[in-house]
């Protein structure tokens, strides 16, 4: 079995996500009492507290950079963390990109000077790019998202053929990963006597929050039930972003609020507005705390995994028609949200992170 005594993990992404959360729960499984965990960041509460801290120093107009020499000039900055990391607090024996190739290239471009094995952790699309395709064919170990997986057949596909694209594929060092929700961290339940929403997700324009905003705002004021909006809002990001707060009657407006488990828990509908959500980590807390949730028809993770009716309401992607519909008849039948929310409940049991994330640490270890 293999012996791991320094894990070293560089956030390069400046505001907090669910990929962050997963990432510090698949951690929880590896720590032992003789391990060093490092987390390079900028980010520091989004970590468990008991690991080691390495504050990430870059200039914000670097920070944006996603391709082109400023790109590469980036990474190079954080592979002197790395090299910085390993001179001050000794060996480091693995390596863990917690986003995507093209995000956690520093771990690429550092590894052979530092020797250390890599982990890398796919909880989105990648970009097609020979960069990252020879990332992905270095990494010691790959875990994926089953939504990931059509995005990194066609990025390997830049250095590589078909038939040794599938070959990299079932090589053994690419596995399936599913998340899953730690003891420590698992949501309080719900309450079932008064319909309150809960939206939670970053400002990011694909999470929907325009769409649901149109949504409630289209719901005459005596019918809309009270809504929570919790939100993070990114930062050096060059992707689109929705504006926030907005005013309207029953909205409220809560930005990265330390207290969400005691919101969550006061809310009993969860309203889903993402495009193609790859996973959906709050849609699994929602379930958790017993929400009935509503998800759009998208043929994402959660809708292929739920059903309509019986553990989650569905509306038609970006119909906005059907979304009102189902909130204005989840409002008047409170016996229908606990139901479903309990139904959903059950399902949230077979995502507890010390089993899902035992794969991962075996396959690891091994």
């Amino acid at each position: 079995m293999k012996s791991y005594d320094h894990i070293i993990v560089i956030d390069a992404i400046a505001f907090a996500g669910g990929s962050k959360v997963a990432t510090n729960d698949l951690l929880m499984t590896f720590i032992e009492p003789t391990q060093k965990i490092t987390v390079i960041t900028r980010d520091r509460n989004s970590w468990d507290q008991r690991f080691q801290f390495m504050r990430l120093f870059e200039p914000s107009w670097l920070t944006a950079q996603e391709q082109g020499m400023c790109y590469f000039l980036r990474h190079l900055l954080l592979t002197l963390h790395l090299i910085v990391a390993r001179l001050r607090y000794g060996k480091i024996n693995l390596a863990i990109g917690a986003s995507s190739p093209g995000v956690d290239l520093s771990i690429y471009l550092s590894q052979k000077i530092l020797g250390f094995r890599i982990l890398q952790l796919i909880h989105g699309p990648v970009p097609s790019s020979g960069t990252v395709a020879r990332c992905l064919m270095r990494a010691t170990y790959t875990f994926y998202l089953q939504s990931s997986l059509d995005s990194i057949k066609q990025c390997l596909k830049k250095s590589n053929n078909q038939q040794q694209t599938d070959k990299l594929l079932n090589s053994g060092k690419f596995h399936l990963l599913n998340i899953g929700l730690g003891e420590s961290s698992w949501p309080s339940q719900c309450q079932y006597h008064t319909p309150q929403i809960l939206w939670a997700a970053s400002l990011l324009k694909w999470k929907g929050l325009d769409f649901f905003i149109d949504a409630m705002s289209s719901i005459p004021l005596a019918h809309r039930p009270a809504a929570d909006i919790c939100y993070i809002r990114p930062y050096n990001t060059r992707q689109p972003i929705s504006l926030a707060p907005v005013l309207l009657p029953k909205l409220y407006w809560h930005q990265q609020p330390k207290d969400l488990d005691r919101i969550r828990a006061n809310c009993n509908i969860f309203i889903s507005t993402s495009n193609n959500e790859p996973f959906g980590l709050s849609i699994l807390e929602a379930l958790a705390a017993g929400h009935c949730v509503i998800i759009p028809q998208d043929n994402a993770y959660w809708d292929q995994t739920l059903h309509h009716g019986v553990n989650c309401i569905k509306y038609r992607a970006n119909n906005l028609n059907d979304l009102t519909k189902q909130v204005l008849i989840l409002g008047q039948n409170l016996k229908k949200i606990k139901q479903i929310g309990q139904n959903g409940q059950q399902v949230s049991r077979h995502y507890h992170a010390k089993d899902i994330y035992k794969t991962v640490r075996d396959i690891v270890l091994m």
